[in-house]
């Protein structure tokens, strides 16, 4: 999926994206962000563009979307160490 494919992308395909990891949310982030930029001049569709908020939400996004599989990590590191060794 090129970056055109992305920004007309439904939420359907790109959470599909995301769990898969083929696509993360400050990926995302960046793609749109640079996207405004090249085609705010022209369209002039965003008065302020908050680009260091949007960048701070997809990296705690990303996070969120790491915790289960961290968490499972987690559980298995506390079960392995908590094992009786034979």
């Amino acid at each position: 999926m090129n970056d055109t494919d992305l920004a007309f992308a439904s939420i359907e395909e790109i959470g599909k994206l995301f769990r898969k990891r083929k696509l993360s949310p400050v990926e995302l982030t960046k793609l749109m962000l640079a996207r405004i930029e090249r085609l705010n001049p022209k369209l002039n569709a965003y008065i302020t563009i908050t680009a260091e908020l949007a960048l701070a939400q997809a990296k705690k996004a990303e996070l969120e979307l790491l915790a289960p599989a961290a968490a499972k990590a987690m559980v298995i590191a506390a079960r392995s160490t908590a094992s009786p060794s034979r």
